[in-house]
């Protein structure tokens, strides 16, 4: 079967051996046409944010569950739809709060999850641009395609709320990213348990990823609270790097 004949098929109709190779030339490329593609959203989003800056971050918004309803429905014409396909990953947590950014008519809300998104769900999409666990997969097939694009809008989302001034992060803040994240990874992990799925990756790490690494280093008991750990560490590193951007900002 030609490789293009792949390009609708789910990952247990794909022949092993078919994927692309994680950090192989075709997913640096990738990689490359994501950051050109994201500057460029944001140079275009600053020309024009007075004018259609809440259009920009409106759509992006929409197309996200637009783009889930899409997978769903790819899932579902080839009969292949099921629990391991639920929109509950870390990253699917941006269908459900972006709209709510956008569409929300409180400031308190808009603020404290924008900033979630950007100290949260910002990392996590980067991460998984990077690490990807859909390697199985070709390059260009539609599931392989769309997880690029679905992170590439994740990222690109937070990057302008921070642009237009819905997202005003403070490390003193912090505290309600982690509520947050311990909320959700423990509804996560007990839904995980009941199915024996492994949503946010709480149960196993993807092989070849940082995960495996703190999994081999720290050990099935351990391994959840290193995750927490490194977790809480990634939302330090943000703020930092906010305030440095926020610093430079005020000199200019």
């Amino acid at each position: 079967m030609n490789r293009s004949s792949y390009f609708w098929l789910e990952e247990r109709d794909i022949p092993s051996g078919s994927g692309f190779i994680s950090w192989g030339s075709a997913h640096k490329t990738v990689i490359i046409v994501i950051v050109l593609l994201i500057a460029a959203t944001i140079i275009l989003f600053e020309k024009n944010r007075n004018r259609y800056g809440e259009i920009i971050l409106k759509s992006i918004a929409v197309s996200l569950p637009l783009l889930e309803i899409l997978k769903i429905s790819v899932l579902r014409f080839h009969d292949r739809m099921d629990i391991g396909h639920l929109p509950i990953h870390l990253c699917s947590i941006a269908i459900y709060i972006y709209p709510l950014i956008v569409f929300t008519h409180s400031e308190k809300i808009r603020e404290v999850l924008s900033e979630i998104s950007m100290i949260t769900l910002l990392p996590a999409a980067v991460c998984a641009i990077v690490f990807p666990d859909w390697t199985m997969y070709p390059i260009i097939n539609f599931f392989s395609l769309h997880s690029f694009i679905w992170h590439m809008l994740q990222i690109i989302f937070p990057l302008l709320c921070l642009r237009i001034g819905w997202c005003k992060p403070s490390i003193r803040h912090i505290w309600k990213n982690l509520i947050f994240l311990i909320i959700c990874a423990g509804l996560i992990l007990i839904f995980d348990h009941a199915y024996n799925c492994n949503y946010w990756f709480l149960m196993r790490p993807v092989s070849g990823t940082p995960l495996q690494i703190i999994y081999d280093r720290f050990g099935t008991k351990l391994y959840l609270p290193a995750l927490a750990v490194i977790v809480t560490a990634v939302n330090i590193f943000m703020y930092g790097l906010l305030y440095i951007f926020y610093r430079n900002e005020s000199k200019k």
